[in-house]
């Protein structure tokens, strides 16, 4: 049997304010190609903030 392969709703738009790319149906994220990696350090804790 073959493996359904996910998809989302057609037409989503990227989250970041102002920016109009329409995303994949395939991109499982809520942030375009270019807004990802921003996206990614906004949800990661700064080393400073880390307890050793």
């Amino acid at each position: 049997m073959a493996k359904k392969i996910r998809t989302n709703k057609k037409h989503r738009i990227c989250r970041v304010t102002g920016c109009k790319h329409i995303l994949s149906i395939y991109n499982t994220e809520n942030h375009c190609h270019v807004h990802q990696q921003f996206a990614m350090v906004r949800q990661t804790p700064s080393m400073s903030l880390i307890k050793q």
